[in-house]
């Protein structure tokens, strides 16, 4: 029985890193890519707005076409569209449900008990108006803090390599 509970436990934390180590990898990817920051960060806040938004799997479609149309860095739009995959959708789910239930008033333990067990079909269209209250609030919050948290990090990434190379060229003249 304990071990049973050990490798559950482990197993829970090894889906944590994996989460960590994923969006991590995202960041990166998105930090590299050569345009001007503002371009870079609208494109992964569009990608980030159409991946949490409810598109039933279009979001990196959608997320394309908008930064496409709104002059964005169109790769930005479609890794930052990835922050929503089975993963995470469960975490988003649950918060524009409780979002939801508090702007709308209503009990959000009651419609999440909606959604799950067997009746997950009828529930969803009990709670669907809660559901995308909340998804709007949330979608539209994290694209926002995408932008600013992506446009400072491509500036101070750069200026951090510029300092090195500049280091490192006058190492390389002090050295002659």
């Amino acid at each position: 029985m304990a071990q049973n509970n050990y490798r559950l436990n482990n197993n829970k934390r090894r889906t944590h890193v994996r989460i960590k180590r994923w969006l991590r990898l995202l960041y990166l990817k998105i930090l590299r890519i050569q345009d001007p920051p503002e371009r870079i960060a609208r494109g992964a806040a569009i990608g980030v707005l159409m991946g949490v938004l409810p598109t039933f799997g279009a979001g990196a479609f959608l997320s394309l076409a908008f930064a496409f149309v709104l002059k964005a860095n169109k790769a930005a739009a479609v890794l930052g569209s990835f922050v929503m995959n089975p993963l995470t959708s469960t975490f988003f789910w649950t918060l524009s449900i409780v979002i939801g239930s508090v702007i709308l008033g209503e009990d959000y333990s009651t419609m999440l008990a909606k959604i799950k067990g067997d009746n997950m079909i009828n529930g969803i269209g009990g709670a669907y108006l809660v559901f995308l209250a909340g998804n709007v609030v949330i979608s539209s919050t994290f694209a926002v803090a995408s932008y600013f948290i992506i446009k400072n990090a491509v500036i101070k990434r750069r200026a951090l390599k510029e300092e090195k190379r500049l280091k490192k060229a006058g190492e390389g003249h002090a050295g002659m």
